[in-house]
């Protein structure tokens, strides 16, 4: 007989039967049919061959063979019961690698927030890159992908881990020059200095459904697809930049960059991460995601 024939589930139902030392008591502890535990029993002697059991008017006994065999089940329920105890740990663990996919201008932002939970759990080794791609989880060897922007459709869970209040700022020799606006009209006097996934999301004024004079599209000066070269040119006074305001909160203290107050309500910046499977979520990867998302809420609010 081949191994590939043996049917698990019948060894494990003899070894539950054993245990039971009888049809009857097996068939109540397992919520079975006496008639199937026995038709079963039937099948595995047929499939080895020989006798494994014999059948007692009160209880059950082991031939020599089905010793042998009852031995060899006790060590595939130990394996099993090993196997089960160690998935469970390593899912709470809070150790090992977590490896992380986010943009390359949110490393800036977070980079505190990284350092406190590395410092927090020294076990876990964190394997973080960035770049500016989008990143399947189910397609590449990550834990955790963050994105911005419109979430991207996908079937795995998704967590939004904040939205960032976003302004026009621009730097005070700029704002001397070319005067500050308080209007969304008033953006055609101006050099501004975009995203280009700020015009894939439709986000400026001149997209909504306003007056005519706020929904006059504008030229840009520059559409790039990086954030902190938005922030660089902003700061080389060569326009206005539509930014979060965490990303300027530094050159703001700085005297840098000053906030425009613009009369109109920016959307806000939708950070979230995708991971592998809600319900098996190992608990670094939540504790992660905790962390960076209380941490943004606390800069957000700050």
């Amino acid at each position: 007989m081949r191994s590939g024939q043996i049917d698990l589930n019948a060894l494990l139902l003899f070894y539950e039967t054993v245990n039971a030392r009888s049809i009857n008591k097996a068939a109540a502890l397992l919520a079975m049919p006496k008639s199937t535990i026995s038709r079963r029993l039937r099948l595995l002697e047929k499939q080895f061959n020989s006798t494994l059991l014999r059948r007692g008017p009160r209880s059950l006994s082991l031939t020599e063979t089905g010793q042998a065999l009852y031995e060899r089940c006790q060590r595939i329920v130990e394996e099993i019961e090993s196997a089960s105890l160690e998935t469970a740990a390593f899912q709470d663990e809070m150790s090992g690698v977590l490896r992380v996919s986010m943009p390359s201008f949110f490393v800036g932002w977070i980079a505190e927030a990284i350092a406190e939970f590395a410092e927090a759990y020294p076990a876990i080794r964190l394997d973080i890159q960035a770049h500016n791609r989008h990143v399947d989880v189910a397609e590449e060897p990550f834990d955790i992908a963050i994105h911005f922007g419109k979430p991207v459709e996908t079937y795995h869970p998704s967590r939004i881990l904040a939205e960032l209040p976003r302004n026009f700022y621009a730097t005070p020799t700029y704002l001397a020059r070319h005067g500050t606006p308080a209007r969304p009209s008033e953006l055609s006097n101006h050099q501004l200095i975009v995203h280009q996934y700020q015009l894939r999301d439709e986000i400026f004024p001149w997209y909504s459904d306003g007056p005519q004079e706020d929904t006059l599209k504008l030229l840009p000066r520059a559409v790039v697809n990086n954030a902190l070269l938005v922030r660089k040119l902003v700061l080389r006074d060569l326009g206005l930049g539509l930014m979060p305001d965490i990303m300027c909160v530094d050159d703001v203290a700085a005297g840098r960059l000053i906030r425009v107050p613009l009369d109109w309500k920016c959307p806000s910046l939708v950070a979230s991460a995708t991971y592998l499977a809600r319900r098996y979520t190992p608990a670094k990867t939540r504790s992660f995601l905790d962390h960076i998302a209380g941490f943004l809420r606390q800069r957000t609010l700050s």
